[in-house]
């Protein structure tokens, strides 16, 4: 028999966007896959046969950002989705699902899927912070409205999501960002006492003041340092930070270049604290499950971040880390410095517990299961 076809449409990166990634890997495991997004296929998927991938050429840093403020680009894709070069793609398809990843796809897949007579899904993310200001537009709002009644099944990041979404007549089912398993079992490691080393990997912004990270390692003993991998290493804010430490931690901050998505887990696993941080600057913020925190579970790293409601829900479940309690910089170094080598460690030990159910196997096993009952 034929394997059952879905296309996968994802207005992102794809190459460093690790929650599609995870949902092409796990799909592509059991149905042939058309994918459709900004830049070239990673090389591990190369000679795929049951994989076929459409680039669309990456817009520049400018249009990326109007993009997110939502402006030209974005008001074609409610209004004008056969204009976007995803939608001949997608159109040619002829699959048997379409994937919409995030709402700009959700146009474009509800009318590929209305066209070739296929199941529509949407795996609904945090829409660049929509709760705060991009649904007093009214675009994400008339999107959702407008496609909502095609979609068969939904999937989000985060229960108090999941919520919200309901008011569109969607039904998400909740998929945590957790990675998958690393290939080779990541060994329980010992936390120098004299050197413990906090990671942090991302974006560095404004918006999720980065700059807190270093202000607390100045306040921190010693014996802490700080390593922040960063995507956007030549960015202007990131000029800002390096002068920052170099004023108020000299030689206790690293900056390092990114990994990729596929190596985080085993790079990461190298130090001893995940850190991050994120003051409530606006609603995403607020209720945040990201990839990072699952990374540093996977890890075997140990935990520290603020008063964040669902991560410190997760933390504080599996005993992997410690929950400061406000996101100042004084207060966040207090809780570091009370903090033994050997707490630490047991911290580490609760992760690669947890990692046992945080994972991508658990999480995407769910997304797989959506598509057995929509196509099997």
């Amino acid at each position: 028999m034929m394997k059952k076809s879905i296309c996968v449409i994802s207005l992102s990166n794809l190459a460093r966007d690790g929650r599609v990634l995870r949902q092409i890997d796990y799909l592509s495991r059991e149905y042939d896959l058309t994918v459709i997004g900004y830049g070239p296929a990673p090389e591990k998927y190369a000679g795929m046969p049951n994989l076929h991938w459409h680039e669309i050429s990456l817009p520049k840093q400018a249009a990326v950002r109007t993009a997110y403020t939502i402006t030209a680009r974005l008001l074609q894709i409610p209004f004008f989705p056969r204009t976007h070069p995803a939608y001949q793609f997608a159109l040619e398809s002829r699959s048997d699902a379409y994937h919409a990843n995030n709402w700009d796809s959700l146009p474009i897949a509800a009318m590929a899927a209305r066209k070739n007579g296929g199941k529509l899904v949407l795996d609904i993310h945090e829409s660049y912070d929509s709760w705060y200001w991009g649904l007093s537009t009214g675009i994400i709002k008339y999107v959702l409205k407008k496609y909502s009644p095609d979609v068969l099944a939904s999937t989000t990041v985060v229960k108090q999501l999941a919520d919200q979404y309901r008011k569109f007549g969607l039904n998400p089912i909740v998929l945590m960002n957790a990675p998958a398993h690393p290939y080779i079992p990541i060994p329980p490691k010992k936390t120098d006492p004299l050197k413990i080393r906090l990671i942090h990997h991302g974006v560095a912004s404004f918006a999720r003041r980065t700059d807190l990270m270093i202000k607390t390692i100045a306040q921190c003993d010693v014996r802490y340092e700080l390593h922040l991998v960063l995507t956007n290493l030549a960015s202007t804010y990131v000029t800002s930070l390096r002068h920052l430490a170099n004023q108020i931690a000299p030689g206790r901050v690293t900056f390092h270049p990114p990994f990729s998505p596929f190596e985080i887990v085993q790079e990461i696993a190298n130090y001893d604290i995940g850190f991050f941080p994120l003051p409530p600057t606006n609603y995403n913020y607020i209720i945040t499950l990201p990839n990072k925190l699952f990374e540093f579970i996977v890890a075997g790293l140990a935990v520290c971040i603020g008063p964040s409601p669902a991560m410190a829900e997760i933390v504080n479940q599996y005993h992997c880390g410690l929950v400061a309690p406000s996101f100042e910089p004084s207060v966040l170094a207090g809780a570091l410095n009370q903090t033994t080598a050997v707490e630490w460690d047991q911290m580490r030990q609760a992760s690669l517990c947890a990692a046992r159910v945080l994972n991508a196997d658990i999480e995407m096993g769910k997304l797989v299961r959506i598509y057995h009952e929509l196509l099997d």
